[in-house]
């Protein structure tokens, strides 16, 4: 008796751990089906079948990544935190500026306004002579001119405030401005200080970031500027220049080459590199967000994990 006792109970206890198993099953397959999860495990998976060495985790202080089908962050690292954006303050500017005049506006570029460029920062040769805006616009988001932003800045606050003695006070009127927009249009969390952002002191969200690029996403000249390795400008007298981007993904001769790239730009200041990539893949377009990763290998290596893991996701292509 004592026996069978014995038995009925270990039936028991098994029956339960079975049910115990099957319930957590349940709610343990769908969690692991999400690419941000169980990351280690798959990391090592990865790099068994693929032979490649994948990063235990991402580099980058901050970092998003969005199906921009329906909003959904499906990665995630201290999405709030404030960074330091660098030359991602560029997409900022552009933005605004592109509410206060057209495209096709001339702007009559002058020594002083690019003599605000501070040394050691990346310029793109912008001259004393006339330009699109869309010109400059592709300045700064190409090649990642802080001339560009310079002239941009000079040239909108004056649009802003007609009075304005010098290109520095126009820039500061319009930087002034910027923060205000910034403020009413829902990046709540990003401060400037320069166009170029070549400056330590300004802050800045991957969520902020989100913001202000699906604002850009919905211009087509955005959308081909930011997609080219090289993008050629043809200015008001017809001549021409060229520019090469600095995003690494768009050039065919780079190791991290991938032609679902579809833009959109860097950024780098002090020992910050920040990077954000539009990706069109299962016929979808998602946008990674990367700030603060320690080095330029350091953060495309994070960018090109999350690009194949949205290759190869099941979960994404729902």
């Amino acid at each position: 008796m004592q026996r069978k006792r014995r038995k009925k109970k270990r039936v028991g206890i098994l029956l339960i751990f079975c049910i115990l198993c099957i319930g957590g099953g349940m709610l343990f397959v769908p969690w692991v089906m999400q690419p941000e999860n169980f990351r280690d495990v798959k990391n090592k998976i990865n790099s068994f079948l693929y032979k490649e060495n994948f990063p235990d985790s991402y580099n980058a202080k901050s970092l998003i990544a969005v199906d921009c089908s329906d909003d959904e962050i499906f990665i995630s690292k201290d999405e709030k935190a404030p960074q330091v954006p660098a030359s991602l303050a560029k997409l900022f500017v552009v933005e605004y500026a592109a509410t206060l005049a057209e495209l096709d506006s001339i702007v009559d570029v002058s020594y002083e306004a690019i003599s605000l460029t501070k040394p050691g920062s990346s310029v793109a040769h912008i001259e004393e002579k006339e330009y699109f805006l869309h010109n400059l616009f592709a300045a700064m988001l190409v090649p990642s001119g802080n001339d560009a932003a310079y002239v941009v800045a000079d040239y909108c606050g004056g649009i802003l405030s007609p009075q304005a003695g010098s290109s520095r006070e126009r820039a500061q009127i319009f930087m002034e401005n910027l923060n205000r927009y910034l403020q009413q249009e829902g990046c709540s969390d990003t401060v400037l200080y320069d166009p170029s952002g070549f400056d330590t002191e300004a802050l800045t969200t991957t969520l902020d970031l989100k913001t202000v690029v699906y604002r850009l996403l919905e211009y087509s000249w955005f959308r081909e500027i930011v997609s080219q390795n090289t993008y050629t400008a043809t200015l008001p007298d017809g001549s021409t220049q060229p520019w090469q981007n600095t995003n690494t993904f768009l050039d065919p001769a780079s190791e991290y080459y991938n032609e679902n790239v579809c833009g959109i730009k860097t950024g780098s200041l002090s020992d910050d590199y920040n990077l954000i990539v539009l990706y069109r893949q299962h016929n979808k377009e998602f946008l990674i967000c990367s700030l603060g990763s320690q080095s330029d290998t350091s953060r495309y290596n994070d960018v090109d994990f999350i690009l194949k893991t949205i290759d190869e996701s099941y979960y994404l292509t729902q």
